[in-house]
């Protein structure tokens, strides 16, 4: 059941999250768009724009909505071992999205100022940490029953 929640509520706050003054929306427009419209595609118009921790923000919400519908298929024996694999790379996309996100805010000479990053980054951060320590779980055959 973790293994359900945890990528989908990952997605949820990297979309819907604040991130150094945009939103995580506003980042993933194009491809997110696209696979809204039901074109399973992210490469040419529907490919992720902007710099790598922009399209980290955007890898982040594709893996983690794949990851919570694979780990629904993840009660097969076969498809739960692939299931942990995807939940533990949104998982690190999450948290590398937030470390460069930070990253640039230290190296732009702001400093690192919480309220200005914005509670998207901090919690995709957290939330990615949590998912791929959940994934590498299931990857070596732990239960994840609580």
């Amino acid at each position: 059941m973790i293994r359900i929640l945890l990528p989908l509520i990952l997605a949820v706050v990297a979309f819907f999250g604040p991130w150094l003054g945009t939103y995580g929306f506003d980042l993933g427009e194009p491809t997110i768009g696209c696979l809204l419209d039901f074109q399973l595609s992210v490469s040419g118009a529907c490919a992720p724009s902007g710099d790598l921790k922009q399209m980290l923000v955007t890898y982040t919400m594709i893996l983690g909505g794949v990851g919570a519908v694979l780990s629904i298929l993840g009660l097969l024996p076969l498809i739960g071992r692939l299931t942990s694999l995807v939940v533990m790379a949104a998982g690190l996309s999450g948290l590398a999205a937030s470390v460069m996100f930070v990253l640039a805010m230290v190296n732009g000479g702001q400093g690192f100022d919480v309220v200005g990053l914005g509670w998207g980054a901090i919690a995709t951060g957290v939330l990615g940490l949590m998912t791929a320590v959940v994934g590498l779980g299931g990857v070596r055959g732990e239960s994840q029953d609580y």
